[in-house]
């Protein structure tokens, strides 16, 4: 299957870093973040939370660790034949940033789109994307109304109520389940046509 997988908050554990720099940066002590647009937590204008990452960059992208099990998920679903898409947020010019860190962390990837601001539905139907791994409720939500199931990975900014075709994961050992669950179904599915009885 053709497999999209986000990046920051699935793959590397951004929120951990920026939380920790955000509250050196605005002298604050916000332990959870529970808005994925930061400067709602933070209580400053947009604009000035964009300034702090346009300044620092690289250090915000490059600092994180991995989500963990992500390394092993990504293989895992490499290893049984999937292909896998990274489908990102992030914009074209952190290109750079974003390969060297993938590298850095031994996390294998043909294929990065750097959306930036706009829909990573248009990306996933142009690319026949069929299962999607995200962590931003609102992407996920436009995501499941094209048919596409999505699993969310769970996280304190992700908490409302789901629509249908969203799975809540808690693990990366879960969304490798769930896939495989889905996989099964799929394959088992019957083949749809007419045939000339």
């Amino acid at each position: 299957m053709r497999i999209g997988i986000d990046i920051d908050g699935v793959v590397s554990d951004s929120y951990t870093v920026w939380l920790r720099e955000l509250n050196r940066r605005f002298g604050k002590n916000i332990t959870i973040v529970t808005d994925y647009d930061l400067h709602v937590d933070f209580q400053v204008p947009r604009e000035e939370m964009n300034q702090f990452f346009m300044e620092n960059t690289e250090r915000l992208l490059m600092l994180p660790e991995l989500v963990e099990g992500a390394k092993e998920g990504v293989e895992s679903l490499l290893q049984e034949g999937h292909d896998l898409i990274f489908v990102t947020a992030r914009s074209p010019e952190e290109e750079n940033f974003t390969v060297r860190w993938l590298t850095m962390r031994g996390i294998p990837h043909k294929h990065i789109i750097f959306t930036g601001f706009k829909s990573k539905v248009d990306v996933i139907k142009q690319w026949g994307i069929e299962i999607f791994i995200e962590d931003y409720q609102v992407n996920a939500e436009a995501i499941a109304q094209c048919g596409i199931p999505v699993f969310l990975l769970n996280t304190s900014y992700n908490q409302a109520e789901l629509s249908e075709g969203i799975i809540r994961c808690h693990s990366w050992s879960e969304i490798v389940q769930g896939i495989h669950k889905l996989d099964s179904y799929q394959a088992h599915l019957p083949q749809s046509g007419i045939t000339d009885e």
